[in-house]
């Protein structure tokens, strides 16, 4: 068959994939049980009065783009390897993968690494060297085909793939860094991340995407076995064209520990899905999210901190900024099982307007079937408060740095969450540009513009909601 496949999404082109690949006759069933799967499921369309963000991805025209287009040749390759090291997240590290659309094209892996087991490679490659593992793990208990219609949709379609595999007690002290580019129009790509942390393991793990106009269908499962360590740091700053569905999940077994830094600028339309299934007695589970939309962008976004054991931990915190004619949903969801007993848990969701235009909804969420508990949620939408823009101007600063101001405050306490500093200087770039419309890049924009609101007693309690300040505000262990 030709390299890539044609235009369509169809049961034919499941199987068309799967013998180009050379795949056992097991995955190539997978496939074709997770393509019946989508097609028999209905298309999510949110609830009633939503902003519509689910209802716009079901509309989405999927018999416009190819499920599969590989990289380009080998000249093209070596300038989006060379790029994406001169752009990189991480200085150092002990590790690199890229993806061009849908093929992995570059791999490498500190040779010490390779000597103790540790396994970096394509997940192509993984289905045909490393069966067992794949059998066992992916997309069985972390994020089931059967999720939702857009999982089985990737499920059918997946290519290239990300997979990582650390023996018990190795510890990998720098990062592992993952990029993904797609330069191809109308194509759609499902790039898949599976990492398996062994017991007593530790790694921290980069991804970077980036694209032109496509379509997005990620998945990401991390499985932390016993008193692993798992961090996840994740950059989307994908094309303002880009429509971006992902899921990600994390399962923790016993005293395991897996922290998630999302930061979400880019896409049209963002669906996510992002969890945490505590399943290990003293597991603990951390999100940190950023995000910042303009223009027309559309983000949805669910958290769920799942406790199914005893004496398990959760944090979710997340700060965004809209402006303009952005439209962003947040759902944070606490669930406790019966059986989880000594469950502490928060959940935090502060989103900042900027426009008269922008409209945000956040419902956070509590469902508790056990009774020793500890477990609290909020959120707060508001514009910025005409008064404390008021007492900043009068000190003769112009108000579009005033405002500038007070959001470089309102994320600087999450930003100071976030593990990795190149990631926190990309963000920090990143809302200076969006909030200026320049690419400004100088680190000094941010420090004086953060000193300055210390000095002007503004903080970030700066939505005009009932202006009174909590008198304490949800403090969040680090562990």
């Amino acid at each position: 068959m030709a390299n890539t496949l044609a235009t369509g999404l169809t049961r034919d082109a499941v199987a068309a994939l799967s013998r180009h690949k050379e795949e056992p006759e097991w995955m190539l069933q997978k496939r074709l049980q997770a393509w019946d799967l989508y097609e028999s499921a209905p298309a999510p369309l949110g609830r009633r009065g939503d902003l519509g963000t689910f209802r716009a991805v079901a509309n989405f025209k999927y018999q416009d783009v190819s499920p599969y287009i590989p990289a380009n040749d080998n000249d093209t390759l070596s300038t989006v390897i060379q790029q994406s090291l001169q752009e990189a997240l991480t200085d150092a590290r002990a590790g690199h993968i890229v993806q061009h659309n849908a093929t992995i094209v570059h791999i490498e892996l500190d040779e010490a690494l390779q000597r103790q087991g540790v396994i970096l490679t394509a997940l192509d490659t993984a289905v045909l060297n490393y069966p067992q593992l794949v059998q066992q793990y992916f997309m069985t208990k972390c994020v089931p085909v059967g999720s939702n219609k857009y999982t089985a949709l990737h499920a059918a379609f997946w290519s290239g793939g990300i997979f990582l595999y650390i023996p018990k007690g190795v510890e990998i002290e720098q990062p592992i860094l993952s990029q993904i580019w797609i330069d191809s129009p109308a194509s759609a790509t499902f790039a898949h991340t599976l990492i398996i942390a062994e017991e007593q393991s530790s790694v921290r793990f980069v991804a970077e995407y980036n694209s032109r106009p496509s379509f997005l269908n990620d998945v990401v499962e991390v499985y932390a076995q016993n008193e692993a360590r798992v961090e996840f740091s994740n950059m989307q700053d994908l094309g303002q064209n880009v429509w971006n569905v992902t899921n990600k999940n994390a399962v923790h077994e016993k005293d395991a520990s897996v922290t998630w830094v999302m930061a979400d600028l880019g896409s049209k339309v963002t669906l996510a899905n992002i969890g945490a299934t505590m399943c290990g007695n003293g597991s603990v589970a951390e999100l940190v999210g950023v995000f910042f939309a303009d223009h027309d962008q559309r983000f949805s976004m669910h958290t769920l901190s799942d406790h199914a054991a005893l004496a398990t931990n959760a944090e979710t915190l997340v700060k965004g900024v809209l402006t303009d004619q952005s439209r962003v949903e947040f759902e944070g969801m606490i669930r406790v099982q019966p059986k989880a007993q000594q469950t502490a848990s928060f959940l935090s969701d502060h989103t900042l307007l900027l426009s008269s235009e922008c409209r945000a909804e956040s419902i956070p969420s509590l469902e508790i079937g056990a009774n020793e508990v500890s477990a609290s949620h909020g959120a707060t939408t508001g514009q910025i408060d005409e008064e404390q823009l008021f007492y900043l101007m009068v000190r003769g600063i112009h108000r579009e740095e005033a405002e500038r101001i007070i959001v470089q405050g309102f994320f600087e306490p999450v930003l100071q969450r976030v593990p990795l500093e190149n990631l926190r200087a990309r963000l920090r770039r990143s809302i200076v540009r969006r909030m200026s419309g320049s690419h400004e890049s100088e680190a000094d924009t941010w420090v004086d513009a953060q000193e300055r609101w210390e000095i002007e007693g503004v903080d970030e309690f700066a939505i005009s909601l009932d202006g009174n300040k909590p008198e304490e505000e949800i403090k969040l262990t680090e562990y």
